[in-house]
C-alpha cells in the first residue's frame, strides 16, 4: 500500500536520488535541503512512499498573484522512479495535490510537461486536465534538466 506524506528533512536523500534519476543533473542532499528550504510557504512537496522506501515525488505551487482572489496552483515536480511505475504511484500524488490546491482556495490547477512525453500526457488529460495555453521557455545556461526533442 502507498502512503502518501508530506516531505520531511530526512527525506534529503531520497529526493537527491529521485531528482537525478528525473533530470540527468546530479543532485546532492545538501542542494535538496537548501532548495526546500528557500521554496517554504510556496512549494507544498510530498513524497509517495512503499514498503518504507521513498518511490516518488510531488509538489503543488501555490502562489498568490494580482490576476485573481484565488492562488494560482501548479503542479510543478511529478516523478515516480521507473521500477514503480503503473502501479497508480503518480495518479495518487496527483489526486492528493488536487485536494490541497481546493482546500488553498484554488480555482484551478496547471501542469506543465514536456510536448513529447506522451505517457504524463496521457495521465494528466485522463485526470480531467486540458490544454488551455502555450508555455515557452527561454534558458540562460547549457546545463539544464529538460530538451526539447531533437536537440
Amino acid at each position: 500500500m502507498v502512503l502518501l506524506r508530506d516531505v520531511r528533512s530526512g527525506d534529503a536523500e531520497a529526493l537527491s536520488q529521485l531528482i537525478t534519476e528525473f533530470t540527468h543533473l546530479s543532485t546532492t542532499p545538501a542542494q535538496i535541503r537548501q532548495r526546500l528550504a528557500r521554496s517554504q510557504n510556496i512549494e507544498h512537496p510530498i513524497v509517495a512512499e512503499l514498503d518504507g522506501h521513498v518511490v516518488g515525488f510531488a509538489s503543488l505551487r501555490l502562489v498568490n498573484y494580482l490576476g485573481e482572489d484565488a492562488p494560482y496552483a501548479e503542479i510543478s515536480e511529478l516523478f515516480v522512479s521507473e521500477p514503480y511505475r503503473l502501479r497508480g504511484i503518480a495518479r495518487a500524488l496527483m489526486a492528493e495535490l488536487e485536494v490541497r490546491a481546493r482546500a488553498a482556495g484554488a480555482g484551478s490547477m496547471a501542469v506543465l510537461t514536456a510536448a513529447d512525453n506522451d505517457t504524463a500526457v496521457a495521465l494528466y488529460r485522463a485526470m480531467g486536465f486540458q490544454e488551455f495555453s502555450v508555455a515557452l521557455q527561454k534558458w540562460f545556461t547549457k546545463d539544464r534538466p529538460y530538451r526539447a526533442s531533437g536537440e
